[in-house]
């Protein structure tokens, strides 16, 4: 039942993006709901489930509930099954996303959010530019709600930037077709992640085991369909499995997709913002995207409060400006790395791979930069130079 016909601000969607924003926006004072479509906040798993403790600690410290296995380093094997280790204790954690999802969830209602499961949206009406209402289905009944600001937080099928007039397509280069599993009896370090790159494994992405502990982990891949051919995500998932993991069991199964863009998506238009996936906002090269929910939720929660203060739409208006001037522009950089990557060959990925192991040999990866990493690469190799030539 809904509670209320008005509020200062209507949270499309339940995840990351959206209990942050819901959270800030209700800590600042306003009224706010957050609707989630599913009948559950966390519901379906379509995520890795791993992220850095540096970004988690952005906004908080990593709670044993929500840990699944903690990550102390990463092994890249390239297409000839060159290994490319990097031992880095306490870099990441493999989150249990269902109840993470909900310990965000819950923080946005105890700052005083309203949240609704099994609650959709289905329309907004327009003034202009200008939203005014947000309709609501939950169960038999449908709600026209009244509101000052929307934040389509729907995920990357997002519908609210549409409703408002953005053009949120992707072209297909510009997103991972990505399936999972949840499998037991993996083998395998307990504490490292694991990345498989190749034309054959995973192509215009990669394949990924995380480790969940007790001999579960992650096992997904995220590929490029246009360079696939007619080739399906669970089949080259299910073909690597035949060949690396043939004793693992599947304990669930799940398929998603991620964006992969640079800088150039709308943001805002009126008084309708998107964060995370619905605002294309991941990190296109790998495909990462929790904390970058997490970030852009609360600075369009933060926004979104200061226009209901001072109802001065230029609030609102310098979003995108400040995202991209902020903690993640370097994601603009892994947008023309990802640019590169998608041009390689596999004799070329073997070639990075050997480059690698000689740079990073003996090195603190907590004092390595990536981007200072990657244009050594691409400077020590002829080929490789040609394509990325525009990087450096």
């Amino acid at each position: 039942m809904f509670k209320s016909d008005s509020y200062d601000v209507i949270v499309v969607g339940g995840g990351p993006a959206g209990s942050m924003a819901a959270k800030e926006i209700a800590q600042a004072g306003h009224s706010v709901l957050m609707v989630e479509k599913h009948r559950e906040i966390g519901i379906p798993l379509c995520c890795a489930e791993a992220t850095s403790l540096r970004s988690l600690g952005l906004f908080m410290k990593p709670d044993p509930k929500w840990v699944a296995a903690p990550i102390n380093g990463a092994i890249l094997y390239s297409p000839d099954g060159t290994e490319v280790a990097v031992p880095w204790a306490e870099v990441g954690v493999v989150l249990e996303r269902k109840i993470f999802d909900r310990h965000l969830a819950g923080m946005a209602g105890a700052a005083g959010a309203e949240v609704m499961v099994k609650t959709e949206a289905v329309a907004i009406k327009m003034n202009g530019e200008t939203v005014e209402e947000v309709t609501l289905k939950s169960g038999n009944e449908t709600r026209s709600i009244k509101c000052r600001v929307v934040i389509g937080a729907d995920g990357v099928e997002s519908l609210v930037g549409a409703w408002a007039g953005m053009d949120t397509r992707l072209e297909p280069e510009q997103f991972h077709s990505c399936a999972q599993y949840l499998m037991s009896n993996v083998d395998g370090l307990p504490d490292m992640v694991r990345f498989w790159v190749g034309r054959d494994i995973a192509p215009g992405g990669y394949l990924w085991i995380f480790p969940k502990g007790n001999g579960l982990a992650n096992v997904g891949l995220g590929i490029v369909a246009s360079l696939a051919g007619e080739k399906k995500p669970v089949q080259y998932l299910d073909e690597f499995i035949a060949k690396k993991l043939p004793g693992a069991k599947v304990i669930e199964a799940m398929a998603g997709g991620t964006p992969a863009l640079g800088s150039d998506h709308p943001m805002v238009k009126g008084n309708v913002l998107l964060a995370g996936d619905a605002a294309r906002l991941t990190d296109p090269l790998s495909g990462a995207g929790i904390a970058i929910a997490m970030a852009s939720g609360t600075m369009a929660g933060n926004l979104a409060a200061e226009y209901l203060k001072t109802n001065d739409i230029s609030q609102l208006k310098k979003y995108p400006k400040e995202w991209w001037s902020g903690p993640w522009k370097d994601l603009k950089f892994h947008h023309l790395v990802r640019e590169v990557f998608l041009k390689l060959s596999d004799q070329e990925m073997d070639r990075i791979a050997r480059l690698l192991v000689n740079i990073l040999a003996g090195k603190d990866p907590a004092r390595i930069n990536p981007i200072d990493v990657a244009k050594t690469v691409i400077r020590s190799d002829p080929g490789i130079l040609l394509l990325g030539r525009h990087l450096l």
